[in-house]
C-alpha cells in the first residue's frame, strides 16, 4: 500500500503507526505537492486534512477529489464545528471515508479503513472472469497475478512476477502454458492496461501522468499498449469504452492465442514491456 499524506505534523505520526513495513508513505507539504504526488505516484489512498497548511481550503480539497475519483480520499480531522461543513462538502464530492482525531484513529482501526477504501471495486469482475485460468495455477502465483492487477508498477516484467511467486521464469512460462493463459509478457502488458483504463476515466489525469504512474519510459509506449489491448486510442477509451466492454477485451488479451499471434502481439519491439521502476522519494 502506498499512502500520500497531507496533514498537520501532529497527525502524520498516527498514519505512520497504521502502516506496515512493506507499505510506503509519501508526505506532501502543500496542496501543489499533494497534487503532484497524485498525478505521478501509484497511490493506494490519500489521507488529508482540508486545513493541513493552517488554512481551511475546502475548494481545493473538493477539486482534487472530483478530478481523481479513482484514488480514494480519507479525511483525518478533529471533530470541531468548523470542520462540519467541510466534511459535508467533501462527502458530496466523493470523499471515501473519515477518520476523527482521538476518536477512531487507533493504528488497527486506521489500517482497517485504509485497506478497505484502497480496494479496487472493478478488480473483482476481472478476477472472476480470469478464474477459469487462475484455478489451474499454483496459489502463490495466482496471488501475485492479482496483486499485479492492483499494483502493476511493482511488476515491470515476467522476471518480477516469477520472483514474487518464488519460481523460476521457465516455471512461470510452463504454468501459463498449462493453464492456457497467454504469455507472462502479455499479462504484464494487460495488467498495466487495466490500471491505465481506470486512470483514464479520471478527468484530472493526462496520458503522460498515467504513463509516469505506471512506470512507462514514454507516454507513447503506454498509448500503444492501451490500443493493442483495447483496440482504441486512449482518448476514445476515456470517453466511450464502458467497463463491461473493457473487461471482455482484457480477458481476450489474457487468454491463450495461437503461437504465431502470441509472438506478434507480445514480442514485437514496439509492444515490449519497457518500463522504468522509479524509486520512491520520501519527503
Amino acid at each position: 500500500m502506498r499512502v500520500a499524506a497531507f496533514l498537520p505534523n501532529s497527525q502524520t505520526g498516527h498514519v505512520t503507526a497504521a502502516l506496515e513495513m512493506h507499505d510506503q508513505l509519501c508526505i506532501a507539504d502543500s496542496w501543489d505537492s499533494l497534487e503532484k504526488l497524485i498525478r505521478l505516484e501509484p497511490l493506494s489512498v490519500v489521507v488529508f486534512s482540508p486545513a493541513a497548511d493552517g488554512t481551511m481550503d475546502v475548494t481545493r480539497a473538493c477539486k482534487l477529489i472530483r478530478s481523481f475519483s479513482s484514488i480514494p480520499f480519507v479525511a483525518y480531522v478533529p471533530l470541531y464545528p468548523s470542520f462540519a461543513r467541510a466534511i459535508a462538502h467533501m462527502s458530496n464530492d466523493g470523499m471515501q471515508d473519515l477518520v476523527v482525531v482521538r476518536a477512531n484513529d487507533s493504528p488497527a482501526r486506521f489500517r482497517e479503513i485504509l485497506l478497505r477504501v484502497s480496494a479496487i471495486p472493478e478488480l473483482s469482475l476481472v478476477v472472476q472472469s480470469l478464474e477459469k485460468w487462475f484455478s489451474r495455477l499454483p496459489q502463490p502465483l495466482t496471488r501475485v497475478l492479482v496483486d499485479a492487477l492492483c499494483q502493476p508498477h511493482k511488476y515491470p516484467n515476467a522476471e518480477a512476477i516469477a520472483a514474487a511467486a518464488g519460481m523460476t521464469v521457465s516455471a512461470l512460462y510452463r504454468s501459463f502454458r498449462s493453464s492456457r493463459l497467454n504469455s507472462p509478457k502479455s499479462f504484464v502488458v494487460g495488467a498495466h492496461a487495466f490500471r491505465g483504463y481506470l486512470y483514464l476515466k479520471d478527468v484530472g489525469f493526462a496520458v503522460r501522468d498515467i504513463a509516469a504512474k505506471l512506470g512507462y519510459t514514454h507516454p507513447r509506449i503506454f498509448a500503444h499498449q492501451i490500443e493493442s489491448v483495447f483496440g482504441e486510442r486512449p482518448s476514445k477509451i476515456r470517453h466511450a469504452l464502458e467497463f463491461e466492454d473493457a473487461v471482455q477485451r482484457l480477458v481476450q488479451w489474457f487468454g491463450y492465442r495461437e503461437r504465431a499471434s502470441e509472438a506478434r502481439l507480445t514480442d514485437e519491439p514496439s509492444l515490449r514491456s519497457t518500463f522504468l521502476r522509479r524509486p520512491l522519494t520520501l519527503r
